[in-house]
């Protein structure tokens, strides 16, 4: 099937988009994370505290956005700004994940509609990326300021691996 170079491009800018809200649905849980590993020393990790944070992880990884972001909303004293851009990308994720092709419907069969998709996903995509540079910059802190001595993530992400906690 040969599908016109637009409609491919807007399919691509979906995927773009689909995925920054996984990463930033990921660095929410991290900043979950990572205050609750404030708590312990890396010389207090017994075989208690490691299931205790494997068990956190699951639980993380099975939480929705919205959650995870309403418990980050407990822990970390957001201005007006930041709240407007974090409740703006779970809007946005949302609207993206449960919405988005239906509220567009029949445009996605007209080029100029389909031009006017792609900007929109394009403005999608800022917020989404607004939203994960702010969570990223208190993960990066929170991590800091841990006292686990946690692996140089950039190696990590070269290498493709991932830790098991």
């Amino acid at each position: 099937m040969d599908i016109p170079k637009d409609l491919y491009e807007l399919y691509a800018e979906y995927g773009i988009a689909a995925e920054k809200a996984q990463v930033l649905e990921t660095e929410a849980g991290n900043v979950a994370i990572a205050f609750v590993t404030l708590l312990v020393g890396i010389d207090e990790l017994d075989d208690k505290k490691k299931k205790f944070y494997s068990n956190l992880v699951k639980d993380v990884n099975r939480k929705t956005l919205g959650n995870l972001l309403k418990h980050i909303k407990t822990i970390v004293d957001f201005d007006e700004k930041g709240i407007e851009i974090i409740d703006e990308a779970l809007k946005q994720r949302n609207y993206l994940a449960h919405h988005y092709f239906r509220v567009h419907n029949f445009a996605i069969f007209r080029a100029d509609d389909r031009k006017k998709m792609v900007q929109e996903l394009k403005e999608i995509q800022k917020k989404l990326d607004m939203a994960h540079a702010n969570l990223i910059s208190i993960s990066s802190l929170l991590e800091k300021l841990s006292c686990l001595d946690l692996p140089d993530v950039e190696k990590l992400v070269k290498a493709g691996k991932k830790v098991k906690i």
